[in-house]
């Protein structure tokens, strides 16, 4: 099978999917799951800073562990 089979449905499919897309992004029960994905990136925010000795150590070695 090659595209000369399925090329001509591949239109179909790709707008199937976009609309099935489209709607589940619009459903109402999931506005409450995109907010909260949308909130990650400043999740970290809440959290404490980690002390100046850890810092300066995770600094003076680049994140790698001496063996």
């Amino acid at each position: 099978m090659s595209y000369e089979v399925y090329g001509p449905y591949l239109p179909a499919v790709m707008i199937i999917t976009f609309i099935g897309l489209f709607i589940w992004v619009l459903l109402p029960g999931n506005r409450k799951r995109f907010e909260d994905a949308s909130q990650l990136p400043f999740a970290d925010e809440d959290e404490s800073p980690a002390s100046e000795d850890s810092a300066s150590a995770d600094m003076t070695n680049n994140g790698r562990n001496e063996r």
